[in-house]
């Protein structure tokens, strides 16, 4: 069963760890805004101008508060 993620839709979060398997990951560290979730990935507008998801349960990252 999927996890109901929505309720970071609009949050801030900061990536703490290595991207697994991205050929283009997004340097750990960057920020950014969490615009919509499903299918188990956090998809992140970053304050670098890119957007990639985050996969939930293997990219590690923490919600600002």
């Amino acid at each position: 069963m999927e996890q109901d993620l929505s309720h970071l839709k609009g949050k801030r979060v900061r990536l703490i760890s290595e991207m697994i398997d991205d050929p283009n990951p997004i340097p750990v560290g960057t920020e950014g805004e969490v615009y919509h979730t499903g299918g188990g990935v956090i998809n992140v507008k970053w304050d670098n101008g890119r957007t990639l998801g985050l996969v939930h349960g293997t990219d590690h990252y923490s919600v600002l508060t």
